[in-house]
């Protein structure tokens, strides 16, 4: 047992330092590889109807791309929106904190003296470059998604010739497919609801950019247990600068709440539960790949740790370092 926990720490740390190193070209490909786990689904359900593998996969990945242009588009036009509303936002700012006993003068004054020309937008030559690191990530990872729907198919009958056969490496695969599309569904129904009443509920209350702020719920949803308090902070902020503490109150207490009732009443049990993991494991992942790949890492912690245990499950030295990472009543 000890060797093979040395072999599986050594081999470990050199991926994960090869993964640190190599982050900006490592992340397209990892999203690629979720995204195809994803979408085979579908690909396989339009095969069945009659399309050829590379039609379906085709299909697929348009929709996908294009629902991506066209939420990078509704971010922008939000993001004009609240640039646009960012000086008043700022007078607000210097009024709720003079409010403040004993502190509101100390911060006000620390703030830039002139509103006018205060902007959340970087100069154009950071746009261009960022859009082009953009549009450079996005073709490769729309590339690279393509020709893994290609492979995917096959890739059972190749995990069937590994060690282990259909207990070993196929059976582990389709165990990390199953559990990953069945927390990203569960986890999609609830976020889309609760997404779609917050952004109601700011409408209602005439904060800027709700749809931006509901997107950001949205995606910020998908990582377990973080996700939802950071997407809060910049609506129950604004919020606070119109209203004050009782419109942050407000906002923060109507999040929560429909947030509840949406893994309540539409969910028929908690997602992580798919995962199979514990608590613990899964916080404890969302920071390690977080230091490891950077920001994409808060959304590919899940898929990768889910990969981990899948790997450690399909080696029998190894097999008691998947059970170590599941909830203490199934690990018994």
């Amino acid at each position: 047992m000890l060797a093979s926990l040395t072999r599986v720490l050594v081999v470990g740390a050199i991926l994960v330092a090869g993964m640190h190193l190599a982050a900006p070209l490592v992340n397209p490909v990892l999203v690629a590889f979720v995204i195809s786990v994803i979408a085979s689904p579908a690909v396989y359900r339009l095969e069945q109807r009659g399309l050829r593998r590379w039609m379906a996969a085709l299909a697929v990945v348009g929709i996908f791309a294009g629902a991506s242009l066209l939420l990078l588009a509704v971010l922008g036009v939000s993001l004009l929106q609240i640039d646009r509303a960012l000086p008043a936002y700022q007078e607000l700012l210097q009024e709720q904190l003079t409010l403040l006993d004993g502190m509101g003068p100390d911060f006000a004054g620390q703030l830039p003296g002139s509103s006018e020309n205060v902007s959340l937008l970087p100069s154009i030559e950071t746009i261009i470059a960022g859009l082009a690191e953009l549009a450079i990530d996005f073709l490769v990872t729309i590339i690279v998604t393509v020709f893994m729907l290609l492979e995917i198919a096959g890739l059972r009958q190749k995990l069937r010739t590994a060690p282990g056969g259909s207990t070993g490496f196929e059976g582990q695969f389709v165990a990390f497919c199953r559990s990953l599309n069945g927390y990203l569904g569960i986890r999609t129904r609830g976020s889309l609801v609760t997404g779609a009443v917050v952004a109601f509920l700011l409408w209602v209350m005439g904060i800027d950019a709700p749809v931006l702020w509901a997107i950001l719920i949205v995606l910020f949803s998908y990582i377990p247990f973080l996700g939802l308090p950071i997407a809060s902070v910049p609506p129950i902020g604004l919020a606070w600068l119109r209203y004050g503490l009782a419109g942050a109150v407000v906002v923060a207490g109507g999040i929560a709440v429909v947030d509840f009732l949406s893994r309540t009443l539409l969910t028929p049990h908690p997602a992580e539960r798919e995962l199979e993991l514990s608590p613990l494991v899964i916080v404890l992942s969302v920071f390690f790949w977080l230091l490891v790949l950077g920001v994409p890492g808060l959304f590919l912690a899940v898929p990768l740790t889910l990969l981990v245990k899948a790997v450690l499950g399909a080696v029998d030295d190894t097999r008691w370092l998947a059970a170590l990472m599941e909830p203490a009543e199934e690990a018994a």
